[in-house]
């Protein structure tokens, strides 16, 4: 590693702050809708002159703005991820950062306890935290593409019905269910999120909406309802200790019928736990937040075998853009 990029990853908070700062004040809408100066930028977000052009003229270094004869225009990339209307719309994940950046101040003393620096709630207490973490969830997803690789790259043609537990907005499964007009699925999860959900689907896929059960479910508490030949864990293990993982793999292999499929999308590690690097990065979110980590494959398979599923099979999604893996297992 050289110095500029040591320097450039022990000083990346700054350009985090500044695209998080910049969507906050409304910066790539306004300039969404007519070329702005510093001037009139300034006026329509509320701001000091100065203060805008430094913020704008940082966003053109990073990318993000264009600047010709003094005025600011979107780059591809902001119009593309950082537009409310986009399909591709990132920003969610990045206001979602912006929400929980003071708990890195803490990261120090999580270090040094092994303590996250928030009670782990899975973001359930205050409406506003539950709304922007699934939104933060779904904005992700959907920028980066994971639910339309899944359904167009999984084996989903003997799946009937499909329980998408800890499933959020249901990202995975909309995908899923418009290629598959026969299949039935359902959202189990917290009651607060499933009130997110409702919003999200209402939005964005009222076509599918109606096939869609919701149900409140702990998984951490409660027996996976039956009637389910599949079961989708997308994102979810990580939040987890081990003792939660293998209570929540056997409640899934209770919950399956003969030749039920238990299908895990996460950042499935190496067994020296560092690659992919995006992983092990993302384990220090997880000390901050939760009891979990990223875990190895040979950590998931062993859950899996102890739950009794079988044919156990990892398959890495291509990177870029993705950094996850697939696990399936079956039960005999």
């Amino acid at each position: 590693m050289d110095f500029n990029r040591l320097a450039s990853l022990a000083s990346a908070h700054a350009e985090a702050r500044a695209i998080q700062v910049a969507l906050k004040l409304g910066i790539f809408e306004a300039i969404a809708r007519r070329p702005l100066d510093a001037d009139e930028l300034a006026g329509d977000i509320g701001c000091d002159r100065r203060a805008a052009a430094l913020i704008a003229n940082a966003l053109v270094a990073l990318e993000l703005l264009l600047k010709h004869e003094d005025r600011f225009t979107l780059s591809a990339a902001a119009q593309r991820f950082l537009i409310r209307a986009s399909p591709q719309y990132l920003g969610g994940m990045n206001l979602f950062d912006e929400a929980i950046f003071p708990l890195w101040s803490r990261l120090e003393d999580s270090i040094r306890s092994g303590a996250p620096a928030r009670t782990p709630d899975m973001f359930q207490q205050r409406p506003e935290e539950t709304a922007r973490f699934i939104r933060a969830m779904d904005s992700l997803v959907r920028a980066r593409g994971d639910a339309v690789w899944l359904a167009e790259n999984l084996d989903h043609s003997q799946i009937r019905a499909l329980a998408d537990v800890g499933g959020g907005p249901g990202t995975y499964l909309v995908e899923l269910m418009r290629r598959r007009p026969q299949l039935r699925g359902a959202i189990l999860d917290l009651p607060a999120t499933l009130a997110v959900a409702r919003e999200i689907l209402s939005e964005r896929a009222a076509d599918i909406a109606p096939r869609i059960e919701l149900i409140e479910y702990d998984y951490n508490r409660h027996e996976m309802p039956s009637g389910f030949d599949a079961v989708l864990l997308s994102n979810i293990i990580h939040s987890e200790d081990v003792q939660a993982n293998r209570a929540m793999l056997g409640r899934c292999y209770r919950g399956l019928g003969p030749g039920g499929i238990v299908i895990i999308k996460d950042h499935i590690m190496n067994a020296a736990l560092t690659e992919p690097a995006a992983g092990a990065i993302f384990s220090l979110y997880l000390l901050l937040t939760t009891p979990g980590r990223d875990y190895s494959f040979d950590e998931v398979a062993q859950w899996l075998r102890e739950a009794g599923f079988g044919d156990i099979r990892c398959r890495p999604l291509p990177a870029p853009p993705f950094s996850s893996s697939i696990v399936t297992a079956r039960k005999g």
